[in-house]
This record gives C-alpha cells, sequence and structure tokens, in this order.
C-alpha cells in the first residue's frame, strides 16, 4: 500500500504468506483466516552434501580435541564454532521456502517482515519484553545466591548483581553461557577461598538450568502442544515422561546423595588416591543439600521463572515484528521453550541460527517463518542488550574492590587468605592426613592388583 496508485505491497503474498500471518500493526496486510496448525513447508529436502558436511565437522571435532594440546586445541575448536555459526547462518537465510505456489529463500521473507514492522507497536512490544526477559534474569541471580547458601557461602544480592552482569556481558561473545559460568566461578571462589564447594554449585545450577526448561516445557505443554498437529499425542507420551524423569531425578540426587556419594568414594577415579581430600570435599557438597528440600525447591522455581520469562518475551516480540493477530500465547512458549532447549545444546557461537530455526520450525506454521526467524533474533538482543551495561561494573570494580561481607560457615572470611585458599583444592589438614596413611600403608601383592584391576575393567566394559 506504500506504492503509488495503491499498488499492493508484496508483501502479502509472499512474506506474510508463509505460516500465515495478518495484524494491523503491519501496514499492507490484508487479514486472513488462521490456516490449520502444521510444520512450514522448508521446500526440498537437506541435500547429502550438507549431511555430509555436518559429518565431517563432527569427524574433525573429535580428532582435533583428542590429537591436539592446548592452546591449539582450543583455537581450533573456536575456529569450527566460527566455521558451524558462519554457515548455519548461511543455510538459514538460504533455505527455500515454498509460499502458496513459488519457492522464497528464508531472507527475502526476512527483508519483507522487517521492512513492514510500524516503530510504535516494536519498541513498546520489545520493551516489555526486554523487562520480563530481565525479570528473568533477576532470578537467576537469586538462583545463585541460593545455591551458595546451600554450601555455607553468603554473599550480598548487591555484589552477585555485578558480578552476574559482568559475566553475561563477556558470555555474550562465547558460546552458551560459558562466561557467565566461569565469572561467577571465579568470583565467589576468589572472595570464599572455597573453589570446590562453589563448582559443585556451578555444576548444580547447570542441572537445576536445564531442568528449568522441562519445567517450563510440561506447563505449557497443555496449552501449546497443538503447534504440532496431529502429532501432538506422540509428541506428549515421549517427552512428558522424559521431561518428569530428569526434574524427578534431580531433586531424589538433591535430596537423597547417598548413591553420589557411594560412587564417588567407591568408584575407581583415575588419581583419587591423590586427590582424596578433594574426592571428599566433592562428596560433601553434593549432600550439601539433603536436608534442604525447601531451599532445592525454591532453586527450581527461579531456574523455572529464568526460563518461562525467556518464552514469554518471544511471545511479545512476536506482536512487536507485526504478528499480534495471529500470536497465541501458550503456543509461542511452549515452541520457544523447545528453541531454548535448542540454543543450550547448540554448537554455535550465542546460539546464532540454531534460535532462528528452532524457533522457526515450531512456531513458523503459527506466525510465519519470516516472523518466527526475524521475533527469535531481535528477541535475543532486546534480551541481552541491558546485560552489557555489565562492562560498565567491570570497569567501576578495580583490582581492590571487595563485597561488603563473605560469610563462610557464618564467619567473615580474610579476603587476602580466601584469595589464596581458591587455589588450593585440597585443605592442608586433608593433605597431611593422606600423606601420613600412604606412609604406612602396605602395598598390596602385584597379582592382586591386577585381579582387582581386570575385574573392575571387566564391569566397565559391560
Amino acid at each position: 500500500a506504500r506504492r503509488a496508485g495503491g499498488a499492493p505491497a508484496r508483501a502479502s503474498a509472499r512474506s506474510l504468506s508463509s505460516g500465515g500471518i495478518s495484524s494491523p500493526s503491519i501496514r499492507g496486510g490484508t487479514p486472513r483466516p488462521r490456516r490449520a496448525l502444521g510444520p512450514p513447508d522448508f521446500g526440498v529436502p537437506p541435500r547429502m552434501p550438507i549431511l555430509l558436511e555436518i559429518l565431517l565437522v563432527a569427524i574433525l571435532w573429535l580428532a582435533g580435541t583428542r590429537l591436539l594440546k592446548p592452546p591449539a586445541k582450543g583455537h581450533f575448536t573456536n575456529g569450527l564454532k566460527l566455521y558451524l555459526t558462519v554457515r548455519m547462518v548461511w543455510l538459514l537465510l538460504a533455505w527455500p521456502i515454498k509460499t502458496d505456489d513459488t519457492v522464497t529463500p528464508a531472507w527475502q521473507l526476512i527483508l519483507d517482515v522487517i521492512a513492514q514492522i510500524d516503530a510504535a507497536t516494536f519498541w513498546t512490544f520489545a520493551a516489555i519484553g526486554a523487562l520480563i526477559r530481565f525479570t528473568g534474569v533477576m532470578a537467576s541471580m537469586l538462583r545463585w545466591q541460593l545455591v551458595l547458601r546451600g554450601q555455607g557461602i553468603r554473599l550480598p544480592f548487591q555484589h552477585i548483581f555485578g558480578a552476574f552482569l559482568i559475566g553475561r556481558a563477556i558470555g555474550f561473545f562465547l558460546p552458551s553461557t560459558a562466561g557467565l559460568d566461569a565469572y561467577k566461578l571465579y568470583d565467589a571462589a576468589r572472595f570464599s577461598g572455597r573453589s570446590v564447594e562453589v563448582t559443585a554449585g556451578t555444576v548444580l545450577e547447570k542441572v537445576l538450568g536445564v531442568s528449568g526448561i522441562f519445567l517450563t516445557f510440561l506447563v505449557a505443554l497443555p496449552f501449546g502442544i497443538s503447534i504440532f498437529g496431529d502429532n501432538a499425542t506422540a509428541v506428549a507420551a515421549i517427552t512428558v515422561p522424559m521431561s518428569l524423569g530428569i526434574i524427578g531425578a534431580l531433586l531424589a540426587v538433591l535430596w537423597f546423595p547417598g548413591l553420589v556419594q557411594w560412587g564417588i568414594e567407591r568408584l575407581p577415579i583415575p588419581g583419587k588416591a591423590r586427590l582424596e581430600g578433594v574426592v571428599l570435599r566433592i562428596s560433601r557438597a553434593t549432600a550439601a543439600y539433603r536436608d534442604k528440600k525447601q531451599l532445592v525447591l525454591l532453586m527450581l522455581f527461579c531456574s523455572f521463572a529464568v526460563h518461562f520469562t525467556t518464552a514469554a518475551m518471544y511471545y511479545f516480540m512476536a506482536i512487536a515484528v507485526g504478528a499480534g493477530e495471529l500470536a497465541k500465547f501458550w503456543e509461542i512458549v511452549f515452541g520457544s521453550a523447545i528453541q531454548i532447549f535448542a540454543t543450550v545444546i547448540g554448537p554455535t557461537i550465542g546460539g546464532l541460527g540454531v534460535r532462528e530455526a528452532a524457533q522457526a520450525l515450531t512456531i513458523g506454521a503459527i506466525i510465519g517463518v519470516g516472523p518466527a526467524i526475524v521475533s527469535a533474533t531481535l528477541g535475543f538482543w532486546v534480551g541481552e542488550m541491558p546485560t552489557l551495561l555489565g562492562f560498565l561494573y567491570w570497569m567501576v570494580r578495580g583490582e581492590s574492590y571487595r563485597p561488603a561481607y563473605c560469610l563462610v560457615d557464618g564467619a567473615q572470611v580474610d579476603y587476602e587468605a580466601a584469595a589464596k585458599a581458591a587455589l588450593e583444592l585440597e585443605h592442608p589438614e586433608d593433605r597431611a592426613r593422606r600423606e601420613a596413611r600412604a606412609d604406612a600403608e602396605v602395598l598390596a601383592l602385584i597379582g592382586t592388583r591386577a585381579a582387582h584391576g581386570l575385574g573392575l575393567g571387566l564391569a566397565a566394559g559391560v
């Protein structure tokens, strides 16, 4: 409708027909009935060269991680991640999508959607989405504070707030959550001196995060499973028991850690005799939440809030790009939960390409492939931009910075001593006890040791 003479805008027959989109916020769009649900038609199936390329990259990845030594190993894997990111985005943009009786590349649909976004609608709903997303970031900060509290470490929320923003700002340029995980682990260990306990808490938080994704999936499933059309029942029958099993296993490990402790203490971990003090600390750390069931449930709720708010943000981003009339809250939240999981396990930098492809596959039939891709990309940027303020915290916090307090088992730590203790994974008392026992220990006969090793090897093989 922008053209002189009232000629129809090209998007009305092409970009908006992929998946069916109509909204008053799109200038020139003509409302039409919503089409039947089902996967978007992506034209021709993947060609064999693409499948062979994926296989070749996987082989190179495995070979490089096995044969190369640091730092060449790190450079090689980072190079492969960069290649996968660029290649994934390229394939996504060039992918042929059937729109009515024609085949159109995805990049053309994206440009058509972007060209017709109404500025007022976009900024209004993008701001709402950003606010909801940052609420989830605050929930993740609270979760980390609770995780540390379970290990007997207490830090003020103001300090965790700044550390989280710094970690997220660093992680903006790294795959998945690597930057955030590394920085907050370093930060908490440096000020508390409890590296092993903080590391155990980080591992727990990762498991909690994945459980939060599955919990979001389960909450939204009854209302959004229709995106799978005729396959909805089969998908639910497979994924619901799996999701419940993962969440139940997490709670069982935290509340009944006897099996985990038994495995850590009894299994033949390489070098366990030399690292006995570390092994015992890990064992104690896994049992730290045994009698703190309410704390565990609160951490799990925080994980749910993190991912549910992220999925809800994509609903408002769909409205922002002009899919307001077709966007249905629960369907988009459900599809976005699947997209979040795909992004977390994806090998690309920042989830680029994986995020957009997953969003197109899950909700492309609801709001259109073009709007699905655009809302996924812009949603990522809208959600992450506020966290770039972490660089300001990084510049303000110099070497002399110390949090207002850091209590370990109820006592304020000495920050200088804690920084040194953070580098020692084994307490001096544990080391002295282990060395004294090793001096008095009588080595078993070679035949006994060989039989014991053979039995463990056969058991592990089976």
